[in-house]
């Protein structure tokens, strides 16, 4: 029997395979995902000098 996703789950996936690289935190609430937390910037400290990552900026759904 194939699942049926709802909207949330949809949307969660789909999010998830647009994202380039990051971690996400994800808030769920009666079995359903209702937040994603979602880091900007990373900063690796190492010896010489700091890099920057950044993620690109999502379009606004």
């Amino acid at each position: 029997m194939p699942a049926i996703f709802t909207n949330r789950e949809k949307k969660l996936v789909s999010f998830l395979r647009e994202m380039s690289w990051g971690e996400v935190r994800i808030r769920v609430e009666n079995g359903q995902p209702v937040l994603i937390y979602e880091a900007v910037r990373t900063f690796r400290l190492e010896e010489g000098e700091a890099k920057e990552k950044q993620r690109p900026k999502r379009e606004q759904a």
